[in-house]
């Protein structure tokens, strides 16, 4: 299942946020990986969509909007 991610998912987005960066050869984070995530979901500056299995996230995609012509 996909969805719209919530604050209430950041604790488990954190850890897969944290994977993509360890992929991308940066440090983990998972402190200011949580703390990312808050902000951009409560600032609504991007959004977040999340796959679900048996009630665990499995996966996420992250979306900046932007003004296009």
């Amino acid at each position: 299942m996909t969805r719209k991610a919530e604050i209430k998912d950041v604790k488990q987005l954190a850890e897969l946020f944290d994977q993509y960066r360890i992929f991308y050869h940066k440090d983990s984070d998972i402190p200011a990986a949580e703390k990312f995530l808050t902000e951009r979901l409560q600032n609504k500056d991007s959004e977040i969509f999340v796959a679900e299995n048996d009630g665990k996230l499995v996966g996420f995609v992250q979306l900046y909007p932007l003004f296009s012509s």
